[in-house]
């Protein structure tokens, strides 16, 4: 049985064309596009060369345009040198890049070329698919010369799945196109499409005809590849007839072309055919050397369709040599190889189908940009004219965003140092009260006569240094207060040391929580100690349980009798730090405000009941000023959670 050649396909533009007509903007590099382009056909080697140097210009010019017709080159020298496995992976590397570009006539060259590739694979529907866009784009642009060839190429996959008709229907438009144009290449191809037609309807004569048309016109333009592929399907006329000398010095002349060109797997080809002929001779010995010349070379090209044929053809020339352990080993191979064809192929659509996506994703960010830049430049004169309103009114905003600041900071201070001063003063009527009993105690005892009693004194004495003392703390939290806010909460020189959270947790519940009704649930872990600015930390755990002790209490008001306000504090060990909870079953806070409360100024109580600076100022403490984290989790109704973190 006589195989179609392969590839079935020329490669398309830009191996079709002697020029790409392309002009990235740099001579030397549009010279090197130029090179590789006309040098495809016959010289792939040097095309090859050509355009990995146009590629490496491009990449260094930073020429986009360039490197994707550099990748196109490449790609289809690697499909004439037999390595399609590369040159699929460049040529779809050279969709990707090509799509943002929004070159169509450069996206049907990389489509047509793809679409050979994916024939000399053995993916036909693929080949077909493709092929199919390629000529869509082609007709559209208006490429005549593009689409001459794409009917080619669709003529010969057609022939290969058997739809003969359809493959006789785009020959004969291909030739007429190619005929128009006068391209030499062209009409032997066209030629080759319909003769192979023919011989597969059993029309040999008409079949001869036209390649005999395709082996004169290939000759006349000097095109090897053109030449050979003709002499092997005069070739397969001749097996056929059954004058099998004939038959091999066609295929022998053929073999010699597509050494000279370097196409081997086209070779491996013209092998195949001259081992059958020769094992149909039985000329058995130099059919299997035939063939085995021909595994070899498809083995080394990783060409499975082709090494899958071979193997098959050796197990019958094996047979008929009179030697069935060694055909069947060739039929096992034969089967190894088809399993491992069709894995392949199942790998490469996937493939081709992340291409496209990605290919397509690029034109569409590409064509994005393309109506962002549009609609930035009718913006742009709109946006002059508002700045320059803005300009005209900024000086007036922004001395009353001054004045505005100025009374939103005086009012923080004010909630800020208020807790401190109330603080001070009721320990300071405490003092006065438990002063005045002790002024009444010793009154007595100088009126009486007998002496106080010492332990009531002792007592009294003691209550006045505690609260003394508590005045003095409150106080140097006052003056830290305003020492931060000048500040907004900087570092102000406080010194850093280990600290023991949990101790800075219980003075924050004796200041913020001591004379509540407030439960306190602890569930604290063993930590360690953290090293950070003592007194800030505890004015943001402050800070936290106000708020708490704040939406807790609005809460029991809210819900009556049988409600326990709760403030639940835990702390637990995490991965380079200490994390810190603060919950309590408060109002809560609505969802849409649990990322706003840090913001300065920004508060959900009512007015005149708190100004916003103080999450606001709890937040730059624990984050600029530790480098830490603070956030709050809340529903309205259902209470909120402050969850910490500090660096250990």
């Amino acid at each position: 049985m006589a195989l179609p050649d392969a590839p079935t396909t020329l490669p398309p533009a830009p191996t079709s064309r002697r020029t790409l007509d392309v002009e990235t903007g740099d001579v030397e590099l549009d010279a090197l596009l130029a090179d590789a382009a006309s040098t495809a056909i016959n010289r792939p080697h040097d095309s090859l060369e050509a355009s990995q140097a146009a590629r490496e210009r491009a990449e260094a010019l930073g020429n986009l345009p360039g490197r994707a017709y550099a990748l196109l080159c490449e790609g289809t020298a690697l499909s004439l040198l037999s390595d399609h496995e590369s040159a699929l992976v460049v040529l779809m590397q050279a969709q990707t890049e090509m799509e943002p570009l929004g070159d169509l006539r450069g996206r049907s060259l990389v489509l047509g070329s793809l679409a050979s590739v994916h024939v000399s694979l053995g993916n036909l529907e693929d080949a077909l698919e493709t092929a199919g866009d390629a000529l869509r784009l082609a007709r559209a642009l208006g490429d005549t010369e593009q689409e001459a060839w794409m009917l080619a190429g669709l003529g010969n996959s057609y022939l290969d799945l058997g739809e003969t008709d359809r493959a006789m229907e785009v020959g004969e438009r291909a030739l007429r196109l190619f005929g128009e144009l006068g391209d030499l290449n062209g009409q032997a191809r066209a030629h080759t499409v319909l003769g192979g037609a023919l011989r597969h309807l059993g029309r040999l004569d008409e079949a001869r005809i036209h390649h005999e048309s395709a082996l004169r016109i290939a000759e006349e333009a000097g095109t090897p590849i053109n030449t050979a592929r003709a002499l092997h399907d005069l070739g397969v006329l001749e097996e056929e007839a059954g004058r099998l000398d004939a038959a091999l010095a066609l295929h022998r002349r053929s073999l010699a072309f597509r050494k000279e060109v370097g196409n081997r797997q086209a070779q491996s080809t013209s092998l195949l055919q001259i081992g059958r002929v020769l094992s149909a001779k039985g000329d058995d010995e130099a059919a299997l050397d035939a063939l085995h010349e021909a595994e070899q070379i498809a083995a080394d090209i990783g060409a499975v369709p082709r090494l899958a044929d071979i193997e098959a053809a050796l197990a019958e020339a094996y047979e008929r040599a009179g030697r069935p352990a060694d055909a069947l080993a060739h039929l096992r191979r034969h089967q190894a190889h088809r399993e491992a064809f069709l894995v392949a192929r199942t790998q490469t659509r996937l493939d081709v189908v992340q291409v496209r996506a990605e290919a397509e994703r690029a034109r569409q960010e590409a064509e994005i940009a393309r109506v962002r830049t549009e609609e930035l430049g009718a913006a742009n004169e709109e946006l002059s004219r508002t700045l320059r309103d803005l300009k005209a009114a900024q000086s007036q905003l922004v001395q009353a965003e001054k004045l505005a600041s100025l009374g939103r900071l005086s009012a923080g201070l004010a909630h800020e140092i208020q807790n401190p001063l109330n603080f001070v003063a009721n320990f300071a009527d405490l003092n006065a009260e438990v002063a005045t009993d002790l002024l009444g105690t010793l009154e007595t005892a100088r009126r009486t006569g007998e002496p106080p009693d010492l332990d009531a004194v002792e007592a009294d004495l003691e209550a006045i240094v505690d609260n003394a003392r508590r005045v003095r703390d409150h106080a140097r939290r006052a003056e830290g207060i305003i020492r931060s806010l000048m500040g907004h909460v900087r570092d102000v020189g406080g010194e850093r040391r280990p600290t023991d959270l949990h101790e800075l947790l219980e003075r924050a519940v004796s200041t913020a929580l001591g004379r509540t009704a407030v439960h306190v649930e602890r569930d604290y872990a063993d930590v360690p100690a953290v090293e950070v600015e003592p007194a800030s930390v505890q004015r943001v755990f402050v800070n936290l349980l106000e708020n708490a002790r704040w939406s807790v209490e609005a809460q029991a008001g809210a819900a009556g009798d049988g409600f326990v306000p709760t403030v639940r504090l835990a702390t637990a060990p995490v991965e380079g730090g200490v994390e810190i909870r603060v919950e309590d079953n408060g109002v809560g806070i609505p969802l849409d405000h649990c990322t706003r409360v840090f913001e300065p100024f920004f508060t959900t109580k009512p007015a005149g009941e708190g100004t916003g600076l103080g999450l606001s100022l709890a937040y730059d403490i624990v984050t600029e000023g530790h480098g830490g984290t603070i956030q709050a989790f809340s529903r309205e109704g259902d209470g909120a959670t402050f969850l910490l973190s500090l660096p250990a």
